[in-house]
């Protein structure tokens, strides 16, 4: 990686942070084990399991597509999945939590709607 000589101590610092974590080189199984991970914490946490599961795509984030969890409470959403550095580095992507008010887009698309579950997940995470 032609940045990784500036980019990696940066990293690195990120990782001496209380919650950070990484890992170099990480592979997309990687970073789905750590998502699954999350979302078992938050079923455990919730008490539920994710109303939509969706492996992401290019409208979403770009890098490798990996697994978008969605969980609704009575007034917020929460989704679990990649999302796209809007930083000034703009190829990293970031594994995050997001929980974000249902005012913002409450109903959740049928499962079958990937066009519409994308969109919904856009809304609910991108800032």
């Amino acid at each position: 990686m032609a940045n990784g000589p500036w980019l990696f101590p940066i990293v690195d610092d990120w990782q001496k942070q209380p919650g950070w974590t990484g890992k170099r080189p990480a592979t997309v199984e990687d970073c789905e084990g750590v998502l699954t991970r999350a979302a078992q914490a938050v079923t455990v946490c919730l008490g539920s399991t994710p109303e939509r599961t969706i492996v992401s795509d290019a409208a979403i984030v770009t890098g490798p597509a990996m697994t978008h969890r969605i969980w609704r409470t009575p007034s917020h959403a929460l989704v679990l999945g990649p999302h796209a550095d809007n930083g000034p580095y703009g190829y990293l992507t970031h594994l995050q939590l997001s929980l974000t008010p249902l005012a913002c887009a409450p109903d959740l698309p049928p499962a079958h709607d990937t066009d519409a579950l994308n969109r919904w997940i856009t809304a609910h995470v991108d800032w």
